[in-house]
């Protein structure tokens, strides 16, 4: 095997990190240059040392990322890309039309028939276009936002109705996943109802009822970041050709086969046992965040190798660092305000530190990105390549909310 088709298929696996296979097979294009360094950067990549963010860049690059995500964000064709917009920006986000985010997106709800009923639900798609890739990831996105129960919104026909509704014909749609796939969707429907029963106590019993459903997405995760907490080497040849985590990565199986590397399951989890508030869920929850810290430790140093070998490709595996640390600092900035760690516990104190290292490696390479004018090209790279034009925008929405977590941290 030659060394390009090693490096090569390194780069596939560790784009399975965000549950992502990665197309590169094609001939380098112009914008698949590596980009140009940052004013303070060596020119050539280095593996470095984890250092600390400061609140003062933290904040600095939430300004720069957000005025480059604000337009693309606010596309009112797009309800997946408004629901990842009102994740950065808040209840208050608009369309770029004018209209509130949250009308538009309900505005694409459509009758379905499901058995006998008629509900309120979302299409996969439409024209070609997501709309909810993830299901049930829109009527979780406006709970999630804070949207009043009873507000009410006009549906594809013209029909009104309330979020109560919208939450009610998502639990007569829920199932219980019995598939692969129903697992890697499963966390938004979680999230979604654990959200709901915040707001609504009682709800807890309905069907599907939360704490069944803690259980599944604590097993689940338990089982898939098995081939995470089963390594036992060098950290630095953790996903070398050959290793299971290698394997892992590239057949996009265990956490690997998640969206987002899992972060997702992850953060449904926090948000239903901290909810339900079970001890042995607490502590099965919290053993789940340290293979989490684990999985910086090892993919950290991955990424930089990767980078070191292929600059060619520094787009996409920039725009991969920036999908892992963004969605880890939103996950463990959550599981923090949910109050699921001990700030003074040994536990705690890693994880504060870990959010301080990621959200410093955030700021790097989002800085590159953005220094690199990657987002003042996005029309361009949408005709090239339109999953990693969607990337650079909702990868960039959850790095936005996990930085305004963060500064209240760092």
């Amino acid at each position: 095997m030659s060394e390009r088709t090693r490096g090569l298929l390194v780069l596939f696996a560790a784009a399975a990190v965000g549950g992502i296979y990665l197309g590169v097979t094609r001939k380098p294009t112009e914008r698949d240059a590596p980009l140009p360094p940052r004013p303070s950067a060596s020119s050539a990549p280095e593996v470095h040392a984890p250092r600390r963010a400061t609140r003062a860049e933290a904040r600095a690059l939430a300004k720069r990322l957000g005025n480059a995500v604000r337009a693309p964000a606010g596309d009112p064709t797009s309800p997946w890309a408004l629901a990842h917009g009102m994740v950065a920006f808040g209840l208050g986000f608009s369309a770029a039309d004018g209209r509130r985010a949250s009308d538009v997106i309900v505005s694409f709800a459509e009758p379905t028939a499901v058995g006998d009923k008629k509900l309120w639900l979302f299409p996969d798609k439409k024209a070609g276009a997501p709309v909810e890739p993830h299901r049930f990831l829109l009527v979780k996105t406006l709970l999630e936002m804070n949207v009043p129960l009873d507000q009410s919104f006009a549906t594809s026909t013209g029909d009104k109705v309330t979020l109560t509704r919208l939450v009610a014909d998502l639990r007569a749609a829920a199932e219980a996943p019995k598939t692969d796939a129903d697992h890697h969707h499963v966390a938004w429907q979680i999230s979604a109802l654990a959200e709901h029963v915040k707001r609504v106590p009682a709800a807890a019993e309905q069907e599907p009822p939360l704490a069944a459903l803690i259980e599944t997405a604590l097993g689940r995760l338990e089982a898939d970041q098995k081939v995470v907490e089963g390594y036992g080497g060098p950290p630095e040849k953790a996903f070398d050709e050959g290793s299971p985590l290698h394997a892992a990565k590239k057949a996009k199986q265990g956490i690997y086969g998640h969206s987002c590397g899992g972060m997702h399951l992850i953060q449904a989890a926090a948000s239903a046992v901290s909810i339900v508030r079970r001890e042995a869920d607490e502590r099965r929850f919290r053993k789940q965040l340290g293979v989490l810290l684990f999985r910086y430790e090892l993919e950290r140093p991955a990424y930089a190798a990767l980078l070191a070998r292929h600059p060619e490709q520094g787009l996409l595996i920039r725009l991969q660092q920036q999908k892992f640390f963004g969605h880890l600092v939103e996950t463990l900035t959550l599981a923090r305000n949910l109050g699921l760690t001990a700030a003074q516990s040994e536990g705690g104190r890693r994880i504060d530190q870990t959010i301080a290292h990621a959200t410093a490696d955030l700021v790097d390479v989002s800085g590159q990105l953005l220094d690199g004018g990657v987002y003042e090209r996005l029309d361009a790279i949408r005709k090239d390549r339109e999953q990693t034009y969607l990337d650079l925008i909702g990868d960039a929405c959850h790095a936005l909310r996990g930085l305004d977590r963060a500064v209240e941290i760092l």
